[in-house]
């Protein structure tokens, strides 16, 4: 199981009473090596991107309030699913269209449309992309990616 510390930010009434809290989670520091030798200070550079904490709602089973640091986790399995559908399914369908527009649109369109292998593939990828995110919307609302689940109050 992956687990992190977060921070309750707020409680919320969810639907037929259900109590929910957001939890904010501080975003890591990478391995923080940043300021010793052999440190690639990689870090600095993803600050101005990642610089907001990150939320998420989830149910609160203990009764939790504001202020409150918590340990969450999620099991690794879906862990590993959701890092397919996020990450894996999307590169290979980028590269399956940029390969597909490569080999087939230059041959596939007619005279007047004609376009190079380098155009084909632009365009194959772009398509590769619109059905990557198509394929996580939809496979987020088939089979919802699973919250963490709160462990204990620290």
């Amino acid at each position: 199981m992956a687990e992190r510390i977060a921070t309750v930010a707020q409680t919320l009434q969810g639907p037929e009473g259900l109590m929910l809290v957001r939890l904010e989670f501080e975003s890591s520091g990478g391995c923080g090596r940043c300021h010793e030798t052999g440190g690639c200070g990689g870090v600095s550079l993803a600050q101005p991107l990642c610089s907001t904490p990150k939320s998420m709602v989830v149910s609160d089973p203990i009764g939790l309030s504001v202020g409150n640091q918590v340990r969450v986790s999620i099991p690794d399995a879906m862990l590993s699913r959701g890092i397919t559908r996020a990450y894996v399914i999307p590169l290979l369908l980028f590269f399956m269209g940029s390969l597909v527009g490569a080999t087939l649109l230059p041959d596939l369109l007619p005279k007047p449309w004609q376009v190079t292998s380098d155009v084909g593939a632009m365009l194959g990828a772009g398509i590769g992309l619109i059905a990557a995110w198509l394929q996580l919307r939809f496979s987020q609302r088939q089979t919802p990616m699973v919250s963490p689940r709160i462990l204990e109050r620290l």
